[in-house]
Formats: C-alpha cells, sequence, structure tokens
C-alpha cells in the first residue's frame, strides 16, 4: 500500500511550491485544489479503516537513532475522527478564502497551506517529538493569520494569543522530556510510553500530569485559561476563527487524552477534572449569554464546547472517549459554520454587533437556514452528529460520575437559548431589516452546505467513524 499517511500531510506543503511559481492570480485555485485533495485522501484513509482496520494504517522511517527516535505516523479509530473533521474544515475555509482575504493573497495561501498541513500532522503523529513540532508550527501560523489578516485590534490579539500558546507549549515541551527521559528505553513514541507509563514513580507522573494538563488547559481552553480566545476570534479573519475554533482548539483535546492514556496516576484525579471542566462549562456558557459581538458569543460557545468535551474524556471509560472525540468532530463543524456565517454578516453588513444586524432572514434566506441547522447542531439536535456525540458523552459521564454526569447538560441548554436569541435578535427580526453593503458570494453558501451536509451524514450514519476498529 501507499504510504498514505505521509502523503496526506506532504500534499499540503507541495502545494507551496506551485503557489510559489505560478500565477498568483491562481493562489486560491491551488489551495482550494490541494484542500480537495487531502480531503479526498483522508476520506479514502476512513474507508481503508473501516473496511481493514485503523490498525494497518501507520509509517515509520529511523530519524536520528542515537535517540531512538522515528519520524513515524498513525491513526487509530479515535484520532481518524479528527483527522477527517481537520481536513473537512480547511477545504470549507479554501472555498471563501478569497472572499474575506483582499490583500498578500500569495502570503496567505502559504500560511494556509503550511497550517493545514501541520494541524494534519498533529493528529497522524506516533510520537510526542512529531505532536509537539507540528503543535508549534500550526500555533506560529495562525498568529500569522490574525497578526496580518485581523482586524482593527489584531495586533493585540494576536500578542495575546502567542503568549498564551508559547506558555502552553513550554509546558508541554517540559512535560515531554521528563516522559523521554523517566523511561527505560528512553523514547518518545506513544505506544510505546503508554505501555510503560506505569514504570514512572508515582511523584514523576504527578510532576509531569501538572506540566500537560495547565498546557492542555490553555489550548482547549478552560476557565480561568482561556483569555486569550474571544480576541482573537473577535479579531481573526473569518477564515481564521473557522481554523481556530474547527481545528486548534482540538490539539488541547486530543493532548488531553493522550495524557489520560499515557499516565495511569490520572484516573485518581479524574474527579477533580469533572469538577475544573463542569466549572468551565456552567462559566462560559452563562458569559456567552452577555455577549453583544455575535463572533465572541460564539466564541464562547466554544469554552463550553470544550468543557462538555473534557468532561467526556476524564470519565475514561468507552463511552466517554468515543463521545469526547464525537463530541469534537461535530464541534470543529458546527462552530466552523457558525463562524463562516459571522464572518459573512460582517462582511455583509460591516458590524458585528448582534443589536445592529437585522432582517438577514429577509436578505439573505440561505444565510439565516444555514445558521439555525447549525445551530441544531452545535445543540445536539436528532440526526445530526451533534446529537450521537451527546448521547455518548452523556452515557460516558454518567456512567463514571453518577448522576452528576448530566450537569453539562445545563451548558448545552444555555448556549443553545444564546444562539436562539441571535437568531430572534438578528436573522427573524425583519421588521426593522438594515440593507447590506456587500452582496453576498455564492461560495459562502457552498462552503455551508457542505459542512451542514457532513453533520447531517454523520448524525444518520455514525457507524462510518464508530465502526472503525
Amino acid at each position: 500500500m501507499l504510504p498514505i499517511l505521509p502523503l496526506i500531510i506532504l500534499i499540503p506543503f507541495a502545494a507551496i511550491a506551485a503557489e510559489l511559481m505560478m500565477d498568483r492570480h491562481h493562489s486560491y485555485q491551488i489551495s482550494f485544489v490541494a484542500s480537495l485533495a487531502s480531503f479526498l485522501l483522508v476520506a479514502f484513509t476512513v474507508y481503508y479503516a473501516y473496511v481493514h482496520g485503523s490498525a494497518s494504517l501507520s509509517f515509520s522511517s529511523m530519524y536520528v537513532p542515537s535517540l531512538n527516535l522515528h519520524f513515524s505516523l498513525q491513526v487509530t479509530e479515535l484520532s481518524l475522527m479528527l483527522l477527517l473533521m481537520t481536513s473537512i474544515v480547511f477545504l470549507a475555509a479554501s472555498v471563501v478564502g478569497k472572499y474575506f482575504i483582499g490583500s498578500k493573497k500569495r502570503m496567505y495561501n502559504i500560511i494556509f497551506l503550511v497550517s493545514e498541513g501541520a494541524s494534519l500532522g498533529v493528529f497522524v503523529s506516533a510520537n510526542l517529538f512529531l505532536f509537539y513540532v507540528f503543535w508549534e508550527i500550526a500555533e506560529i501560523m495562525f498568529f500569522f493569520i490574525i497578526f496580518l489578516y485581523g482586524g482593527y485590534n489584531r495586533r493585540y490579539a494576536s500578542i495575546k494569543f502567542i503568549i498564551y500558546s508559547l506558555f502552553s507549549s513550554l509546558l508541554l515541551l517540559i512535560g515531554i522530556m521528563l516522559l523521554y527521559s523517566s523511561i527505560t528505553p528512553h523514547t518518545f513514541n506513544i505506544n510505546g510510553i503508554i505501555a510503560a507509563g506505569g514504570s514512572i514513580s508515582a511523584s514523576t507522573q504527578t510532576i509531569i500530569l501538572a506540566l500537560l494538563l495547565v498546557s492542555f488547559l490553555i489550548k482547549m481552553p478552560v476557565f480561568p485559561f482561556h483569555g486569550w480566545l474571544p480576541d482573537a476570534h473577535t479579531e481573526a479573519p473569518t477564515t481564521g476563527s473557522m481554523i481556530l475554533a474547527g481545528v486548534l482548539l482540538k490539539f488541547g483535546g486530543y493532548g488531553l487524552f493522550l495524557m489520560l492514556l499515557m499516565l495511569p496516576i490520572a484516573s485518581h484525579y479524574a474527579p477533580y477534572l469533572f469538577v475544573v471542566f463542569l466549572l468551565s462549562t456552567v462559566y462560559s456558557a452563562f458569559a456567552c449569554m452577555t455577549q453583544s459581538n455575535i463572533k465572541r458569543l460564539i466564541a464562547y460557545t466554544s469554552i463550553t464546547d470544550m468543557g462538555i468535551v473534557g468532561i467526556g474524556l476524564s470519565a475514561m471509560n468507552t463511552f466517554g472517549y468515543n463521545g469526547g472525540f464525537y463530541a469534537m468532530f461535530n464541534h470543529g463543524i458546527a462552530i466552523a459554520l457558525l463562524f463562516l456565517i459571522a464572518g459573512t454578516l460582517d462582511h455583509l453588513y460591516g458590524t458585528l454587533e448582534i443589536d445592529r444586524i437585522k432582517g438577514v432572514i429577509k436578505n439573505f434566506p440561505a444565510l439565516s437556514y444555514l445558521f439555525i441547522i447549525g445551530t441544531f447542531t452545535a445543540v445536539g439536535i436528532p440526526l445530526t452528529s451533534g446529537f450521537v456525540a451527546d448521547l455518548l458523552l452523556f452515557f460516558g459521564s454518567v456512567k463514571a460520575f453518577g448522576i452528576f454526569g448530566v450537569l453539562p447538560l445545563a451548558g448545552i441548554l444555555i448556549i443553545g437559548a444564546a444562539l436562539f436569541w441571535v437568531i430572534e435578535r438578528t436573522f427573524m427580526n425583519s421588521s426593522t431589516a438594515v440593507e447590506p453593503y456587500n452582496p453576498l458570494d455564492r461560495n459562502v453558501v457552498a462552503s455551508g452546505v457542505f459542512l451542514i451536509a457532513t453533520a447531517i451524514l454523520f448524525g444518520i450514519l455514525p457507524f462510518i467513524l464508530l465502526g472503525i476498529t
């Protein structure tokens, strides 16, 4: 079989050469073709894994023998969900890039492709060295997306983002090096660390757990480490918000899952993790109710959703793990759609203030229906992937934490109320309709329909992903 996993990562990076050699007027077409090729290759990988199992999908080549370091890639039945989600979100963002980014187009698409390749690499890395390298590259690229293409306060938001990110990355690097040095023989291999994690002393495990946990809580993010997120989303260009919420936040969720597997002592702290994630879920749900800026409101719903993901993962059982990953998959699709619509409203009406945008359904009915269906997906209405995720996640949570496991439902209800309030105030309020400043690009609708179709497909046929072994 072809080395499919290296190809998935290589395609976006290889497209950079085409970006540099061809006319800049073809820049967005190159970006779209590369994202489409990556998506099709990932879709084939999902099909192959469904038929043959994910165990056969791996790649390894010696990189630095003296450090026992390999260039090794693999996918599991769970990481494959995030790999597919990443390819979907980047493809959807590539479709609308030309609509939202009007300057420095070639530079933007190069940054976009590097970010895509690195993000795909995070979810196929079989060792922590590659995981960290791809993590860092993706974060740096997103800094430039905000700094170069963001809104009026983009410099403040980008600096705030990179400070939080560098602190998170430093903790991650220290934790990885402690893991590497605490295992004999020394290895960065994730499966090797999982197998030998129990040999690490309890005190060392606790230190590593603290380092990794704070790193991942910043990235998800979780209250009180969330301060960077609303500003980043508010100032990021629309495609940047799609990528940040749809993909980069999942780095923290995926890292949390790996931490729980690698450190056996983590099971002793599961009840405390539940409390941390529950507090974050409730806090951010109420915070989103107070927002007047539609992108900031959606940003706080992301914190709520990632808190619920953390609760599912901290249950540390099959239902919780499957539910947590399916919830991350669903959140990536739904939140990318919501930010796509929010950014489009900003482009059309010149504002993100909820009270200043009226009568969207009168001017742009397709946009309105996409936002409504996206809200249904976000809150887990049946026949969407969100419904499947909620069922699995809460089964696992109740199994681990008893009746307290249903408490995160309050967060879903609150963010649902906030989003439906936005629909009523902004989309359905046609009595005082405001005329738009700009026309709607049909690619926005095409991208939105693609995301909605994905959410419905995996809501009706969840066994496509959950049936992989």
